[in-house]
């Protein structure tokens, strides 16, 4: 697959929810058998979601948890790439189907690590490039239509993106095993035998990665004593020494 620059000028329509996906309530329960099998922990005071997907985690302890997205329906109403919080303030942050229709993805990702406490935890979610079902980009028309209307990252570059901004992987996978075509079938093609040897096809995969900061305290050098000698003990040195001696 062909590298492209990660900063891209075109403007793309981003889904807004579940259902702007096609076969959207496959996708949730793909994501949601994933996150109940990789049974992350999710605790804190604040969580941030850049959209207004509904995460269907298994176990979440955060006391408040708020939706940003320029457009009205969110929580706070504010563009991704200037997030209206303190350094420092959020637990968890979750961008689920964001990067890939981002036209900065690495500026998101710094302004969410800026927010993102040490120890505190991102979890991205996005449409798999080598997923088989991306093959219906062929079609002009359904290159209108989420999640084929975005850009395309692989797993193992976005990890190459966190690891520059100091993180550790937790869990990392592929769900979705079938291909969401858009069909008359309220069901997407699927093939559990098939993308439970080869998982790398499947539709998306989601990461989870843990904030990593290590504080440096500077020591002071203990300064060397100095060896008093006495008359006694000075022993000249030099082409003269045994002639005054």
């Amino acid at each position: 697959m062909f590298l492209k620059p990660a900063r891209n000028s075109k403007q793309r329509r981003k889904p807004e929810t579940w259902e702007d996906l096609e076969h959207g309530d496959w996708w949730y329960s793909s994501l949601s058998a994933w996150l109940h099998e990789s049974d992350p922990i999710v605790f804190g005071q604040y969580m941030v979601s850049l959209g207004q997907f509904d995460i269907p985690w298994p176990d979440c302890r955060i006391k408040a948890h708020y939706s940003v997205a320029p457009e009205p329906g969110a929580d706070v109403i504010a563009e991704w790439t200037e997030l209206p919080f303190a350094i420092d303030s959020v637990d968890w942050v979750s961008l689920p189907f964001v990067l890939e229709y981002s036209s900065d993805p690495h500026r998101i990702l710094r302004e969410a690590d800026r927010m993102l406490r040490a120890d505190g935890h991102m979890m991205i979610v996005c449409n798999n490039p080598w997923g088989l079902h991306n093959a219906i980009r062929v079609l002009p028309k359904m290159r209108k239509r989420a999640p084929w209307n975005s850009r395309m990252f692989t797993a193992q570059r976005i990890m190459d993106w966190l690891s520059l901004l100091n993180y550790e992987v937790v869990h990392f996978g592929y769900f979705g095993s079938g291909c969401p075509w858009p069909s008359t079938a309220h069901k997407p093609v699927k093939d559990s035998f098939f993308y439970s040897r080869v998982p790398l096809f499947s539709a998306g995969f989601a990461i989870i990665v843990r904030k990593r900061e290590w504080p440096i305290t500077w020591s002071k050098l203990k300064a060397k004593k100095r060896q008093r000698l006495s008359s006694s003990e000075i022993v000249p040195v030099g082409r003269h020494a045994s002639q005054r001696n």
